[in-house]
C-alpha cells in the first residue's frame, strides 16, 4: 500500500537529536521532531539539525532543547514539561501508545519520568492542539515517544552500549540496547542505570538532587502474515532515594511498569488500514519526611504511600484515496489514583494515624469518538478537518471515609468547608476540533494556520485532592468547570538553501481556566478566565562547509482576570554555533533568559526571577565506525542561575517557597558503541 503523503510532517522545525552533542558521523541515538504542519512528503521539508548539546537524565530534561519548550525542575530527576506555558493535565504524554500518569500529589513524577530516553527512538512534539487523533485535552500540546523496528545487520542484529559521567553531580550512567529478528519479526531488549548525588549550584551551594534509577524493557513484533502486525511492549522504570528540592518530602521509591499491545492490519474491508492499541500502566510511589534524609527535627514523621494506575487504548482505521485521508475511530481512558498522608510517631514505618485521604481513590474516565480528515485541494494547499466527542466521568469513591484527628476531615467535609458542595462526582460531555490550512506558497515558502477548540478536564488533584494539616489546607474542587481552550496558530518556514527559519504566532483564549488560589492557609482551585499569547522564532545558517550557526527564540505571556499565571517563561534564546568535520565536531551553546516579573505570588516564588545567560561547550570524536567519545562542559563560567519557571513554588508539605538553581560548572564524558 503506498503511503499516504498527507501524514503530520515535520516542516517549520524539525529537529534531529542524540541524547549526546552533535551527531554528524554516527547513527542517532534519538530522533526528536516538532510537527508543525503537513506537507507532500516529495516537497522540501525544510529540516534543520538542532542537537542536545549535553547529557539528559529524563523525557521533560531532554524537551528544554526545543523552542517555546521547557521543564521544570525538582532535583535531578522529575523534569515536569511545560509548552507554551501550559504544562501537566494540558499535556497529552504517548509512550508506545499508552498514557500513563504519575502517582505524586506533588508532581514529584510527572509522567516523563518514567520515559526512558536511553530506548526510545523517536519523539514527536505536537505545540498547542493540531490533531484529535491523540486523546481528549492536550490544550498544550502532545508528546509522543516511540519505539521503531530496529534496523538490523546482515547477520540480523543491532546494538548499542553506552557509558557516561558527569562531574559536579558525580552521576554515572550506563546502558545497553541489543536487538536480534529477521525480516518477518524481532526482539528487542534494553535497560539502563544511573547514580546521581547532590550537585553544587554556581555559588557553591549544595541543592538537593541525588537519584538512583533503573530501567529495563522489551520490545517484541512479528508478521503474522504479510498484512498483519502484532507489536507488545514492556517497560520497567524504578527510582530509589530521590532528593527533592523545594519540597517537605523525599521520595523513597517511584516505581512504574507499562505494557501495550499493537495490532495493525492492512486492507480490512473498506479501510486501507486498521490499528488496535491496547494498554495498562501502574506507578507505586511513596514519599516522607525521615526515611531519605530527616526533614523534621519532630518526633513523629509523615509519609505519603499512593499509587496510580491507567488503561485504556484506541481503535483507529484509515481510509486513503488519491488526494485524501480519512482517519476515524474511538478510544478509551481510564485512571484510578490513592494517596493517604500519615503520621509515623517513632520514623519507623508503622505509620500510626491516618491523617488526610489526599486522593480518596480518584477515579477518571473518559470516552472518545473521533474523525479527521486530511485533503488535499490543489498542488499548494492542503486542508485538515478534525472533530470529536468525548464523555468524562470523575469521581471520588471514598471521600467519605474518616480522617484525620476524631476522623473529623474527611475529604467530603472538606469539601463542604471550602466550596459549600458534598459532590463526589462530577460527569460531562465535551465537543473539540481543529481545522488546519497549509499553504505553500512557493517552493522555499510554507504557510500553516491551524484554529482548534479542546476541553481539557480537572486532574485528580484539582477535583478531588483533601489535605488538612498543622493547620493549612489543600482541598480540590468538585465543581470544576472543564477548561476550554480556543487557539489559533499561525506558522511561516522558509527554506532558501544556506539559511532556514521558521516564525510563529499563537494565541489561547481559555474559558473556564483552573486556577489555584490562596486563601487563609488553604491552597484551592476555581475557574477564572485567561489567555495565552507568544512567539516562536527559529533559524539556521550555514555559514560554511564545516560551520553552522542556530537560533531559537522563545516568547510567552499569560494573563488572567485575577493577574498574572503561574509558571509563564521569559524571552528566551539559544545561541549555537558548530564546526564540523568527516570524524569529528566542536560546538558552543549559549542559553539566555530574560528576567521575568510577571508571575502568580499564590504558586510561584513571590518574587521576580532574575534574568541570566551561560555558556556551554561540546563535542564529539568518532573514534571507529563503531565507537564514539562525546564530551563537554556546562555552565562554562560557573554562573549561578535559575529558570523561572521552578519547583520552588507553594508547596502544602513545606511552606517556604525555594527557588532551585540550576548546577553550576560540570564537565561530563560519553562513550558510545554500536553494531
Amino acid at each position: 500500500m503506498e503511503r499516504s503523503k498527507l501524514l503530520p510532517r515535520a516542516v517549520a522545525t524539525a529537529v534531529l537529536v542524540a541524547i549526546s552533542p552533535l551527531s554528524t558521523g554516527h547513527d542517532l541515538a534519538i530522533e526528536l521532531v516538532e510537527v508543525t504542519a503537513r506537507a507532500d512528503t516529495d516537497a522540501n521539508q525544510l529540516l534543520s539539525e538542532a542537537p542536545v548539546t549535553r547529557p539528559t537524565h529524563d523525557a521533560g530534561e531532554l524537551l528544554r532543547s526545543v523552542t517555546g519548550m521547557t521543564a521544570l525542575r525538582r532535583g535531578g530527576r522529575g523534569f515536569d514539561p511545560i509548552v507554551r506555558g501550559q504544562s501537566q493535565a494540558n499535556l497529552n504524554v504517548i509512550a508506545n501508545g499508552a498514557f500513563s500518569y504519575g502517582a505524586c500529589p506533588g508532581r514529584m513524577d510527572p509522567p516523563s519520568t518514567y520515559v526512558g530516553v536511553d530506548s526510545f527512538d523517536s519523539v514527536s512534539v505536537i505545540k498547542g492542539h493540531r490533531s484529535v487523533l491523540y486523546g481528549a485535552g492536550g490544550s498544550g500540546g502532545t508528546l509522543l515517544f516511540e519505539h521503531l523496528r530496529p534496523e538490523l545487520n546482515s547477520n540480523g542484529l543491532a546494538g548499542s552500549v553506552t557509558t557516561g559521567y558527569t562531574g559536579n553531580s558525580d552521576l554515572g550512567s550506563l546502558a545497553a540496547d541489543v536487538a536480534a529478528g529477521n525480516e518477518r519479526g524481532y526482539v528487542r531488549l534494553f535497560g539502563a542505570t544511573k547514580h546521581g548525588d547532590n550537585y553544587r549550584d554556581g555559588n557553591g551551594d549544595r541543592v538537593a538532587s541525588a537519584f538512583d534509577s533503573r530501567t529495563l524493557g522489551l520490545v517484541a513484533g512479528i508478521d503474522l502474515t504479510p498484512d498483519t502486525w502484532l507489536e507488545l511492549s514492556h517497560e520497567r522504570a524504578d527510582e530509589d532515594d530521590v532528593w527533592y528540592a523545594g519540597n517537605g518530602m523525599d521520595a523513597v521509591f517511584a516505581d512504574s511498569a507499562s505494557t501495550s499491545v499493537k495490532w495493525v492490519q492492512q486492507g480490512l474491508g473498506p479501510a486501507d488500514e486498521v490499528e488496535l492499541t491496547v494498554y495498562y500502566s501502574d506507578v507505586d510511589h511513596l514519599m516522607d519526611n525521615y526515611s531519605v534524609r530527616q526533614r523534621s527535627t519532630q518526633p513523629a514523621g509523615m509519609a505519603a504511600p499512593s499509587s496510580s494506575t491507567t488503561w485504556g487504548g484506541r481503535l483507529l482505521a484509515t481510509f486513503l484515496t488519491d488526494a485524501s485521508d480519512w482517519r476515524a475511530g474511538i478510544d478509551y481512558r481510564a485512571n484510578d489514583r490513592s494517596a493517604d498522608l500519615f503520621m509515623d510517631q517513632g520514623k519507623d514505618g508503622s505509620y500510626d494515624m491516618l491523617v488526610a485521604r489526599m486522593w480518596p481513590d480518584a477515579q477518571q474516565r473518559q470516552a472518545g469518538l473521533f474523525a479527521e480528515l486530511d485533503h488535499r485541494l490543489n498542488d499548494r494547499d492542503a486542508l485538515r478537518l478534525g472533530l470529536r466527542l468525548d464523555d468524562h466521568d470523575s469521581r471520588a469513591e471514598e471521600a467519605d471515609l474518616s480522617a484525620g484527628m476524631m476522623g473529623s476531615s474527611t475529604p467530603v467535609r472538606l469539601y463542604e468547608q471550602f466550596y459549600g458542595t458534598t459532590a463526589t462526582s462530577n460527569d460531562h460531555s465535551a465537543l473539540s476540533a481543529v481545522v488546519g490550512w497549509d499553504r505553500q506558497i512557493d517552493p522555499e515558502t510554507l504557510f500553516s494556520a491551524n484554529l482548534s477548540r479542546s476541553v481539557r478536564t480537572p486532574d485528580s488533584s484539582e477535583q478531588w485532592i483533601a489535605r488538612s494539616a498543622g493547620g493549612a489546607f489543600w482541598v480540590g474542587n468538585p465543581g470544576l468547570e472543564p477548561e476550554i481552550h480556543q487557539q489559533l496558530d499561525l506558522t511561516l518556514a522558509r527554506d532558501r538553501g544556506p539559511l532556514e527559519w521558521s516564525a510563529t504566532l499563537f494565541v489561547d483564549a481559555v474559558d473556564d481556566y483552573i486556577e489555584r488560589y490562596q486563601e487563609g492557609s488553604a491552597d484551592l482551585y476555581r475557574n477564572t478566565r485567561a489567555t495565552l499569547f507568544g512567539t516562536e522564532i527559529d533559524a539556521s545558517l550555514a555559514l560554511s562547509e564545516y560551520l553552522s550557526t542556530r537560533l531559537g527564540l522563545a516568547w510567552t505571556r499569560g494573563h488572567g482576570d485575577n493577574g498574572d499565571l503561574a509558571q509563564i517563561a521569559p524571552l528566551e534564546a539559544r545561541l549555537n554555533l558548530d564546526y564540523r568535520r568527516s570524524s569529528w565536531a566542536l560546538g558552543a551553546e549559549w542559553v539566555a533568559s530574560a528576567s521575568q516579573s510577571n508571575f502568580n505570588p499564590a504558586v510561584d516564588v513571590d518574587s521576580p526571577t532574575a534574568g541570566f545567560g551561560v555558556l556551554h561547550l561540546y563535542g564529539h570524536w568518532n573514534l571507529s565506525t563503531s565507537l564514539t567519545l562525546e564530551a563537554g562542559v556546562e555552565n562554562l563560567f560557573d554562573r549561578a542561575y535559575a529558570y523561572h519557571v521552578n519547583a520552588g513554588n507553594a508547596d502544602p508539605f513545606n511552606p517556604e517557597a525555594i527557588r532551585v538553581n540550576e548546577p553550576g560548572r560540570q564537565g561530563w564524558l560519553k562513550l558510545r558503541y554500536q553494531f
